[in-house]
Protein backbone atom coordinates (compact mmCIF):
# COMPACT_ATOMS: atom_id res chain seq x y z
CA UNK A 1 0.00 0.00 0.00
CA UNK A 2 2.61 2.58 0.71
CA UNK A 3 4.25 1.81 -2.23
CA UNK A 4 1.18 2.62 -4.43
CA UNK A 5 0.95 5.75 -2.36
CA UNK A 6 4.85 6.89 -3.56
CA UNK A 7 4.23 5.47 -7.32
CA UNK A 8 1.14 7.23 -7.31
CA UNK A 9 2.38 10.59 -5.91
CA UNK A 10 5.72 10.71 -8.35
CA UNK A 11 2.97 9.79 -11.39
CA UNK A 12 1.33 12.55 -10.46
CA UNK A 13 4.14 14.92 -9.42
CA UNK A 14 5.96 14.30 -13.37
CA UNK A 15 2.22 14.33 -14.73
CA UNK A 16 1.62 17.96 -13.35
CA UNK A 17 5.14 19.73 -14.11
CA UNK A 18 4.99 18.00 -17.74
CA UNK A 19 1.39 18.89 -18.55
CA UNK A 20 2.28 22.63 -17.04
CA UNK A 21 5.37 23.03 -18.91
CA UNK A 22 3.40 21.94 -22.32
CA UNK A 23 0.64 24.57 -21.70
CA UNK A 24 2.82 27.37 -20.53
CA UNK A 25 5.04 26.57 -23.70
CA UNK A 26 1.80 26.59 -26.09
CA UNK A 27 0.94 29.72 -24.79
CA UNK A 28 4.18 31.52 -25.14
CA UNK A 29 5.32 29.58 -27.63
CA UNK A 30 7.38 32.96 -29.12
CA UNK A 31 9.05 33.35 -26.29
CA UNK A 32 10.24 29.14 -26.24
CA UNK A 33 11.27 29.39 -29.58
CA UNK A 34 13.48 32.07 -29.22
CA UNK A 35 14.97 29.88 -25.82
CA UNK A 36 15.36 26.99 -27.62
CA UNK A 37 15.72 28.09 -31.56
CA UNK A 38 13.95 26.93 -34.50
CA UNK A 39 13.06 22.93 -35.22
CA UNK A 40 14.71 21.72 -31.66
CA UNK A 41 11.42 23.64 -30.19
CA UNK A 42 9.09 21.40 -32.26
CA UNK A 43 11.32 18.13 -31.08
CA UNK A 44 11.36 19.14 -27.12
CA UNK A 45 7.84 19.77 -27.20
CA UNK A 46 7.18 16.82 -28.67
CA UNK A 47 9.18 14.91 -26.04
CA UNK A 48 7.63 16.85 -23.40
CA UNK A 49 3.85 16.28 -24.82
CA UNK A 50 4.32 12.87 -24.57
CA UNK A 51 5.80 12.71 -21.25
CA UNK A 52 2.86 14.38 -20.02
CA UNK A 53 0.38 12.09 -21.85
CA UNK A 54 1.59 8.91 -20.75
CA UNK A 55 1.86 10.17 -17.14
CA UNK A 56 -1.02 11.94 -17.33
CA UNK A 57 -3.28 8.71 -18.66
CA UNK A 58 -1.45 6.51 -16.03
CA UNK A 59 -2.33 9.02 -13.66
CA UNK A 60 -6.26 8.45 -13.84
CA UNK A 61 -6.61 4.78 -12.36
CA UNK A 62 -3.90 5.17 -9.98
CA UNK A 63 -5.62 8.13 -8.78
CA UNK A 64 -9.04 6.84 -8.53
CA UNK A 65 -11.41 7.02 -11.68
CA UNK A 66 -13.63 9.08 -9.21
CA UNK A 67 -11.52 12.25 -8.25
CA UNK A 68 -11.28 15.40 -10.16
CA UNK A 69 -7.83 15.18 -9.73
CA UNK A 70 -7.44 12.28 -11.72
CA UNK A 71 -8.08 14.45 -14.59
CA UNK A 72 -6.07 17.74 -13.88
CA UNK A 73 -2.68 16.98 -15.77
CA UNK A 74 -4.45 15.87 -18.84
CA UNK A 75 -6.83 18.67 -19.08
CA UNK A 76 -4.02 20.40 -18.83
CA UNK A 77 -2.60 19.38 -21.86
CA UNK A 78 -6.22 19.13 -23.63
CA UNK A 79 -6.33 23.28 -22.79
CA UNK A 80 -2.77 23.55 -24.34
CA UNK A 81 -3.65 22.03 -27.91
CA UNK A 82 -7.03 23.70 -27.62
CA UNK A 83 -5.13 27.03 -27.37
CA UNK A 84 -2.59 26.05 -30.13
CA UNK A 85 -4.47 24.36 -32.95
CA UNK A 86 -8.19 25.42 -32.40
CA UNK A 87 -8.23 29.07 -32.05
CA UNK A 88 -6.24 30.65 -34.75
CA UNK A 89 -6.07 33.93 -33.27
CA UNK A 90 -4.20 32.93 -30.01
CA UNK A 91 -0.52 34.78 -30.46
CA UNK A 92 0.02 35.58 -26.57
CA UNK A 93 3.88 35.06 -27.42
CA UNK A 94 3.93 36.84 -30.30
CA UNK A 95 1.61 39.98 -28.99
CA UNK A 96 3.97 39.69 -25.81
CA UNK A 97 6.96 40.23 -27.42
CA UNK A 98 6.21 42.84 -29.57
CA UNK A 99 4.79 45.16 -27.39
CA UNK A 100 7.88 44.29 -25.15
CA UNK A 101 10.41 45.71 -27.97
CA UNK A 102 7.81 48.25 -29.54
CA UNK A 103 9.82 51.45 -29.37
CA UNK A 104 12.95 49.42 -30.08
CA UNK A 105 11.62 48.19 -32.86
CA UNK A 106 10.69 51.72 -33.61
CA UNK A 107 13.79 53.06 -33.19
CA UNK A 108 15.71 50.59 -35.65
CA UNK A 109 13.11 51.72 -38.23
CA UNK A 110 14.00 55.89 -37.81
CA UNK A 111 17.81 54.82 -37.27
CA UNK A 112 18.53 52.52 -40.29
CA UNK A 113 16.80 55.29 -42.22
CA UNK A 114 18.89 57.87 -40.67
CA UNK A 115 21.78 55.92 -41.04
CA UNK A 116 21.70 55.40 -44.48
CA UNK A 117 21.52 50.87 -43.71
CA UNK A 118 19.29 49.18 -46.08
CA UNK A 119 21.04 45.78 -44.89
CA UNK A 120 22.60 44.88 -41.72
CA UNK A 121 22.93 41.40 -39.87
CA UNK A 122 23.43 40.94 -36.24
CA UNK A 123 27.40 40.74 -36.89
CA UNK A 124 26.85 37.40 -34.36
CA UNK A 125 26.57 34.43 -37.56
CA UNK A 126 28.58 33.15 -39.41
CA UNK A 127 27.32 35.64 -42.59
CA UNK A 128 28.24 39.12 -41.71
CA UNK A 129 26.90 41.82 -43.79
CA UNK A 130 26.61 45.89 -43.78
CA UNK A 131 24.92 47.10 -46.85
CA UNK A 132 26.53 45.99 -50.55
CA UNK A 133 29.76 45.08 -48.08
CA UNK A 134 29.80 41.06 -46.77
CA UNK A 135 32.15 38.91 -44.63
CA UNK A 136 32.20 35.31 -43.54
CA UNK A 137 33.85 33.78 -40.57
CA UNK A 138 33.28 32.54 -37.18
CA UNK A 139 34.00 35.72 -35.25
CA UNK A 140 31.59 37.82 -33.61
CA UNK A 141 31.43 41.62 -33.88
CA UNK A 142 30.01 42.80 -30.79
CA UNK A 143 31.03 46.35 -29.80
CA UNK A 144 31.88 49.44 -32.17
CA UNK A 145 36.24 48.46 -32.65
CA UNK A 146 35.03 44.78 -34.01
CA UNK A 147 33.26 46.65 -36.38
CA UNK A 148 35.35 49.32 -37.03
CA UNK A 149 38.36 46.63 -37.75
CA UNK A 150 35.83 44.24 -39.73
CA UNK A 151 33.98 47.24 -42.08
CA UNK A 152 36.32 50.51 -41.45
CA UNK A 153 36.99 50.84 -44.75
CA UNK A 154 33.95 50.01 -46.39
CA UNK A 155 32.12 52.63 -44.00
CA UNK A 156 35.00 55.48 -44.57
CA UNK A 157 34.22 55.15 -48.31
CA UNK A 158 30.58 54.99 -47.87
CA UNK A 159 30.79 58.26 -45.60
CA UNK A 160 28.62 55.92 -43.07
CA UNK A 161 28.79 56.75 -39.06
CA UNK A 162 30.36 54.01 -37.09
CA UNK A 163 28.23 55.22 -33.78
CA UNK A 164 24.52 54.79 -35.68
CA UNK A 165 26.03 51.31 -37.42
CA UNK A 166 26.96 49.84 -33.48
CA UNK A 167 24.17 51.31 -32.17
CA UNK A 168 21.64 49.66 -34.82
CA UNK A 169 23.20 46.54 -34.16
CA UNK A 170 23.22 46.20 -30.35
CA UNK A 171 19.01 47.14 -30.89
CA UNK A 172 18.81 44.16 -33.53
CA UNK A 173 20.73 42.15 -30.83
CA UNK A 174 18.18 43.49 -28.09
CA UNK A 175 15.56 42.39 -29.69
CA UNK A 176 16.77 39.08 -30.90
CA UNK A 177 16.74 40.34 -34.64
CA UNK A 178 19.31 38.84 -36.62
CA UNK A 179 18.88 41.18 -39.83
CA UNK A 180 17.33 43.92 -41.16
CA UNK A 181 16.08 44.07 -44.65
CA UNK A 182 15.14 47.38 -46.25
CA UNK A 183 13.27 47.96 -49.70
CA UNK A 184 11.22 50.24 -51.21
CA UNK A 185 8.16 49.01 -49.60
CA UNK A 186 9.15 46.78 -46.44
CA UNK A 187 11.74 46.80 -43.59
CA UNK A 188 11.83 43.23 -42.97
CA UNK A 189 13.51 42.22 -39.68
CA UNK A 190 14.45 38.84 -39.37
CA UNK A 191 14.25 36.58 -36.04
CA UNK A 192 15.58 33.37 -37.41
CA UNK A 193 14.88 30.85 -40.28
CA UNK A 194 16.06 27.96 -42.72
CA UNK A 195 17.75 27.66 -45.72
CA UNK A 196 14.17 28.22 -47.64
CA UNK A 197 12.14 29.90 -44.80
CA UNK A 198 12.45 32.94 -42.34
CA UNK A 199 10.36 34.06 -39.86
CA UNK A 200 10.11 37.76 -38.52
CA UNK A 201 8.92 41.75 -37.86
CA UNK A 202 8.15 43.52 -41.23
CA UNK A 203 6.46 46.84 -41.66
CA UNK A 204 4.49 48.48 -44.72
CA UNK A 205 3.54 52.07 -44.69
CA UNK A 206 1.90 51.69 -47.87
CA UNK A 207 -0.30 48.03 -48.61
CA UNK A 208 -2.11 45.86 -46.24
CA UNK A 209 -0.11 42.37 -46.65
CA UNK A 210 -1.50 39.46 -46.93
CA UNK A 211 -0.67 35.22 -46.59
CA UNK A 212 0.09 34.17 -50.03
CA UNK A 213 2.15 37.20 -50.98
CA UNK A 214 5.80 37.14 -51.51
CA UNK A 215 8.28 38.99 -49.57
CA UNK A 216 12.05 40.57 -50.25
CA UNK A 217 14.86 39.64 -50.68
CA UNK A 218 14.22 36.14 -51.05
CA UNK A 219 10.74 35.94 -52.25
CA UNK A 220 9.53 32.99 -49.97
CA UNK A 221 5.37 33.34 -49.35
CA UNK A 222 3.98 34.30 -46.51
CA UNK A 223 2.19 30.90 -44.56
CA UNK A 224 1.14 33.01 -41.26
CA UNK A 225 0.62 36.78 -40.44
CA UNK A 226 0.07 38.71 -37.40
CA UNK A 227 -1.31 42.44 -37.52
CA UNK A 228 -0.01 44.70 -34.55
CA UNK A 229 -1.18 47.76 -36.16
CA UNK A 230 0.34 50.91 -37.53
CA UNK A 231 1.84 48.71 -40.34
CA UNK A 232 3.89 46.29 -38.24
CA UNK A 233 3.43 42.19 -38.82
CA UNK A 234 4.93 39.39 -37.66
CA UNK A 235 5.34 37.25 -40.90
CA UNK A 236 6.07 33.38 -41.14
CA UNK A 237 7.40 32.34 -45.08
CA UNK A 238 8.13 29.10 -47.00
Amino acid sequence: MQVRKIITKSVKLIAVIASTLTLLVCVFDFQYSLLTGPFIDVLLLSALTLIGLVFSLALIPLNGFGKLTSYLPLSLIIVAFSLTFLISSFNVGHELHYLMNKKNLESIDELSQKAGIFEITDMLRYQKRLNDDAISNNLKYTNREKIENAFGNYIREQHLNLDQINELRDRLEDSNLISLNRTDNYLILTVDGFVDNEYGYVKTSNKELKVGETLPPFGFIIVRLIEFGDGWYFFYTT
